[in-house]
């Protein structure tokens, strides 16, 4: 709800239901002076006051989320494949699992 307050303008009664903004504010029109992403919640002040640099670590943020995703992901995949956890699969754990045990298990690998 926050960032809805923060970032998006109030529609005007006379726009609802209308494709067109021509007449008033729509529902998506963003605030003045709002970046997307951009709430305000900074709590330990690492935001860049530059723009620029906002943009740039901004970018670096959203890819480190997709190399994250992608990671995990992987591990996965990889789980689903062998039938083993990965701590297994690294050697830092027994494996503990019984698949006779798992009767809602949606993948079953032999």
């Amino acid at each position: 709800l926050n960032r809805a307050l923060v970032g998006w303008k109030a529609p005007e009664s006379g726009t609802l239901g209308r494709v067109s903004s021509d007449g008033g504010t729509m529902f998506q029109d963003l605030n003045d002076g709002y970046y997307p992403g951009d709430v305000g919640f900074d709590p330990l002040g690492l935001k860049p006051e530059d723009p620029e640099e906002f943009a740039i670590l901004h970018t670096k943020e959203l890819q480190n989320g997709r190399l994250a995703m992608l990671g995990a992901a992987g591990m996965i995949v990889q789980e689903l494949v062998n039938g083993k956890e990965i701590f297994v699969n690294l050697g830092v754990a027994t494996d503990r699992f019984d698949a006779a045990s798992q009767a809602m298990l949606p993948v079953q690998f032999p």
